[in-house]
């Protein structure tokens, strides 16, 4: 889960998916990767089941178009799972 893929989830993928959302402007390009990751967290607990379904198809829609799809995909998609948990 390290180098270019992670890089790539995190910086570019992620961050697209999140400015669709209301709430977007809570989330700046000079934030850290932890705080980012910390906020996403907090939204992601905040959704109902029919939203985090939503977001979670934004985030492989995106991923396609950024070439990320597989095993690398299917770990993030098990990455955000788990931070409903």
């Amino acid at each position: 889960m390290k180098g270019q893929k992670m890089d790539l989830f995190w910086t570019k993928i992620m961050p697209e998916c999140v400015s669709k959302y209301p709430w977007a402007g809570e989330f700046t390009a000079k934030m850290s990767l932890k705080k980012f990751q910390e906020g996403v967290k907090a939204k992601i607990k905040a959704m109902d089941e029919n939203e985090f379904d939503l977001f979670l198809a934004a985030v492989v829609m995106q991923a396609s178009r950024d070439q990320m799809m597989g095993v690398n995909l299917t770990e993030k998609i098990g990455f955000l799972r788990g931070l409903r948990a």
